[in-house]
């Protein structure tokens, strides 16, 4: 009769440890007396247990191996595991074996390899040993437009070449570079990244300044200025390099200088250390607040009108945020040094001149709890006087209803508009003196009908 130590190994019910259950699998082995009872495979160590009193039973799968771990074991033994089924003859076993020989010792095909890369199934890359295979690999996942396989073969290129035929190799494959940059940025490998793009050349001049743009968006101001200055110098500032991409990214360095030199100008302020790394409209705000309005001279970014110029801020852009700014302020008479413009035949003389929507101004003004003379000044650039009259209406403009009645010859709403101006007014005043005015206009018009 068999003890009760050989039916235990003699069992043919173990299972085996499974890597497919969840993070809290247990390694159990199931005993003979209860279906329903299982051991774990380290609980009932009697050992561990009187040495420790405070071990537990069962253990979660990943204090026993790391998901990383755990993925490297599931790769290698998908790719070394050899499984011979039961039933057959010797001859097959042979040819079975010496095809998965063959399999280890020559690279698969490129086209099976990018699919099982595509599908995330694990597979090996080191087969792929030739320059001339590798190029086809390389080739293969970026006909596939998967960017997964891009990367995966991108950076099995990288641990397995030489930098130079690396870099050649991606020189004539803006695709591969494009994804392998995004990788290298999202790890803030600059010096890699800036290596590369240096090396790549006028062909990659797109994707240097995507780079540079991420470094803009990702590093403090003094080592973003530090890794900006070394990509101009490197490449932007040499000869045969696009002049645009060049002066975007002077533009932008001559940004951050300005922006440091006015928090150290100021002594730190809390206006200053507010546009720290900021963008041109936030700077031209600032600006804007601080500069004095209608001086000419001064020829430096501290002048909005310059700083605007050198980065190519539109009129729209300019206006808007000059009217804001100063609106805020209650700074309105510095409102003609903004839209009014020197005539190109007189000097001397200015126009008006507004780029953006005279309707949207007006209500932004009105919101910005502007006085009705400036309101009714820009009520008198509306062409159209019913929707004049309209707008006029809407922001409570006296002065402007009175003027676009007045321009309609709407006798009959002018002097009801009157009537509901309070006596003594300055408003009522103004009324009764356009409709004077407009009377004396009447009876001028209808002496000369008579004559």
């Amino acid at each position: 009769m068999e003890s009760k130590d050989d039916e235990y190994w003699n069992d043919s019910a173990s299972r085996s440890f499974n890597f497919d259950e969840d993070d809290v699998a247990v390694l159990e082995v199931p005993t003979n007396n209860n279906n329903n009872n299982k051991r774990s495979l380290f609980g009932e160590d009697t050992t561990s247990e009187a040495g420790y009193g405070n071990a537990q039973g069962e253990l979660p799968l990943h204090m026993i191996i790391s998901d990383e771990h755990l993925g490297l074991v599931l790769q290698e033994q998908s790719r070394n595991e050899i499984t011979i089924p039961k039933g057959i003859s010797l001859e097959e076993e042979v040819k079975l074996l010496r095809k998965k020989i063959q399999e280890f010792d020559y690279a698969p095909s490129t086209e099976s390899v990018i699919r099982k890369l595509i599908l995330g199934k694990p597979c090996s890359l080191e087969m792929f040993r030739a320059m001339s295979e590798k190029e086809q690999l390389l080739d293969q996942s970026i006909a596939s437009g998967s960017g997964n396989a891009i990367l995966k073969v991108t950076l099995f290129l990288d641990r397995t070449l030489k930098k130079k035929l690396f870099y050649s190799m991606l020189q004539t494959r803006p695709e591969a570079v494009y994804h392998y940059v995004t990788y290298l940025s999202l790890r803030l490998k600059v010096t890699e990244c800036t290596d590369l793009l240096v090396f790549l050349g006028r062909h990659h001049e797109a994707s240097l300044l995507q780079f540079s743009i991420f470094v803009c968006s990702t590093l403090n101001v003094e080592f973003k200025k530090q890794r900006l200055k070394k990509i101009y110098s490197d490449y932007f500032a040499q000869p045969g390099s696009n002049s645009f991409y060049a002066q975007l990214v002077a533009n932008y360095l001559n940004l951050l200088e300005y922006q440091t030199s006015e928090l150290h100008a100021s002594g730190g302020t809390s206006k200053a250390i507010a546009i720290q790394d900021k963008s041109v409209l936030e700077t031209l705000n600032y600006v804007c607040g601080n500069y004095k309005w209608g001086d000419t001279s001064l020829q430096t970014h501290a002048n909005p009108f310059k700083l605007a110029e050198t980065h190519q801020v539109s009129q729209a852009q300019f206006e808007w945020i000059a009217l804001n700014e100063r609106a805020k302020r209650q700074a309105w008479l510095d409102f003609d040094h903004i839209f009014e413009k020197k005539a190109w035949l007189n000097l001397k003389q200015k126009s008006f001149k507004i780029n953006i929507p005279i309707d949207r101004t007006i209500l932004r003004l009105y919101a910005l709890q502007a006085p009705d003379p400036v309101l009714s000044m820009f009520l008198g650039k509306v062409e159209d006087l019913q929707r004049r009259l309209a707008l006029a209406r809407k922001v409570h403009s006296k002065h402007g209803i009175v003027d676009a009645l007045v321009l309609l010859k709407d006798r009959a709403e002018l002097e009801a508009y009157r009537s509901t101006l309070d006596t003594g007014t300055e408003e009522r005043l103004y009324a009764e003196n356009a409709l004077k005015s407009l009377n004396n206009k009447w009876k001028s018009d209808a002496m000369k009908l008579i004559k």
